[in-house]
């Protein structure tokens, strides 16, 4: 690992790597051509040993300000919390083949019972925290005392949320696992739903620890206190509170998963949007399958905080489905866990256009999604690409993460690839499964939009191509196409439901905190988001 910051091309950002060329400068130092956008940099006190020798690089940024003991043991102490509705409608009862019926709040009860013994077994210094709402907060902490009614108003999370901070310090869940289960299992339901200061209560404590998980449950509408989704006035003020959780979540390295009891309506397409940006889950459950659903959020270590990955192509390429064209884009992907993939989607720029929605217009005429429709000046300009002369193309990506210890660090992954302009030549070479993921990744990305015939178009146009790939010769995966229909049929039906609800095909309006699927159904929500990390490998 190297220490200091990389040296960065001064116009498009991009790093000096294994591909960079040097020639002496005039006085001393190196000239750096940036092989991205030709910008020549100059480097003082630079020698050729400082070049980077590899194609995977990590740079120190920042080193941890304490290192714990235990941490540097790589034992995992983070902070679990299950923010769980105990309002009224969780007393409502599904039947048990065989066995009779159970509540809602009894299938969550059995749930954390069976994660707790796990817990205290696999991540013995792990430190759970049980909070809950109905009408009102109560904060239990590991149980260990007496729980907290949370008097604080519920419509202001601040004060929530410095109320709840106050809190007895958490022992770790090998410890406390007894006292826990015993409260879980003394829960009863009551009153409405204070989901958003509930909220507010169970992050503040999360935050403490980077790399702790808020685990949300719940089977209702959001309609005490701050976050309430009653209401136009109301619903307008959460999407705002809902986008400042998001937001503190990621600055202090905390995933929230959000759960829905399935037959239940909880406006899914606001609450989503807390788990989507924090690296957290969505899903709608069957009380049955609780156990299941939090093993696997549990089971996903979280590798990295604040994870930022940037994308730099050639000036001659540009990076697809971004508001304008452009050669460099950037994901904020927030904690990541070992089974994440973000993929990008780039083409040729064409006569060197710099206008947008081309692409976005071919989407919405079911064009060709590998090659947007361009305007006819576009395709008659005599203007050379600059790739035009190039038998290589570099590719640099940059991850910018905060390590488990409290440390920063940025990972430079380059490469060059070889260019052809016999497309059949190119598709024998492709990565059919990275492909099929990007493809559910993009569809749910246009429907998150509010692009709904867009999203749909996009997705029959991937799988005519992939189907196209199939009928080669050299196509040695016969299985991905399946794979790629069954995983994102879900998804597509979803999308034409709403594709009819909103036949005019524009964009919803929402306000800066949410996505287009305030207005969708829980279900149509749960697709995108789920389809949005989506892996085929």
């Amino acid at each position: 690992m190297h220490t200091g910051d990389p040296e960065a091309c001064g116009d498009c950002g991009a790093f000096l790597s294994n591909l960079s060329e040097l020639r002496d400068a005039a006085g001393e130092g190196k000239v750096w051509q940036c092989e991205f956008c030709d910008k020549e940099n100059l480097l003082v006190h630079f020698s050729e040993k400082q070049k980077p020798n590899g194609e995977d690089v990590t740079y120190m940024i920042e080193p941890a300000t304490t290192v714990q003991g235990a941490k540097t043991l790589g034992y995992d102490e983070s902070i679990v919390v299950f923010c769980i509705d105990v309002s009224g409608s969780m007393a409502a009862t599904i039947e048990v083949p065989h066995a009779g019926y159970i509540s809602r709040l009894k299938g969550v009860q059995t749930a954390i019972e069976q994660q707790l013994s796990k817990l205290a077994q696999e991540y013995p210094l792990r430190r759970v925290c049980l909070v809950t709402f109905e009408s009102s907060v109560q904060v239990l902490g590991d149980c260990s005392a007496e729980p907290r009614l949370l008097t604080s108003s519920y419509t202001d999370h601040e004060a929530v949320m410095a109320e709840a901070k106050r809190m007895n310090a958490l022992r770790p869940v090998n410890i406390a696992v007894d006292s826990i289960r015993a409260r879980v299992r003394q829960l009863r339901t009551l009153g409405s739903t204070a989901l958003g200061p509930g909220l507010a209560a169970a992050l503040s404590i999360a935050m403490q620890t980077s790399g702790s998980q808020v685990i949300m449950c719940t089977d209702g509408l959001a309609n005490v206190g701050v976050g309430s989704l009653e209401g136009s006035e109301q619903v307008r003020a959460a999407e705002v509170f809902y986008g400042e959780m998001k937001d503190v979540a990621k600055e202090h390295g905390v995933s929230i998963s959000v759960i829905s009891i399935e037959g239940s309506d909880c406006r899914l397409g606001q609450l989503g949007i807390l788990a989507d940006a924090t690296g957290g889950q969505v899903n709608i459950v069957d009380p049955l399958q609780l156990r299941d659903e939090f093993g696997t959020i549990l089971d996903k270590r979280i590798l990295a905080t604040k994870v930022r990955a940037t994308l730099y192509l050639h000036r001659g390429l540009y990076v697809r489905h971004e508001p304008t064209v452009v050669s460099v884009a950037t994901r904020d992907v927030g904690a990541v866990t070992g089974d994440q993939e973000i993929t990008f989607e780039y083409g040729v720029r064409r006569g060197q256009t710099n206008a947008s929605g081309a692409e976005a217009d071919a989407e919405a005429s079911g064009g060709d999604p590998q090659e947007p429709e361009q305007k006819s000046e576009d395709r008659d300009s005599k203007v050379r690409n600059p790739v035009d002369d190039l038998e290589f193309v570099p590719f640099q990506l940059q991850l910018r993460y905060t390590a488990s210890d409290g440390s920063k660090a940025v990972r430079v992954f380059t490469q060059r690839r070889r260019l052809t302009r016999d497309r059949a030549e190119a598709e024998k070479s492709v990565n059919v499964r990275v492909v099929a993921t990007h493809a559910v990744q993009q569809t749910a990305r246009l429907a998150e939009q509010g692009r709904y015939r867009s999203s749909h178009a996009y997705n029959v146009g991937m799988s005519r191509k992939m189907s196209s790939w199939r009928s080669g010769d050299d196509y040695d995966d016969s299985q991905v196409q399946s794979a790629y229909e069954a995983c994102s049929s879900d998804l597509v039906r979803n999308v034409r439901l709403e594709a009819r609800r909103h036949p005019s095909g524009k964009k919803q309006s929402t306000s800066h905190a949410s996505s287009s699927l305030a207005t969708a159904s829980d279900q149509t929500a749960n697709a995108v988001y789920r389809a949005k990390k989506k892996s085929l490998f």
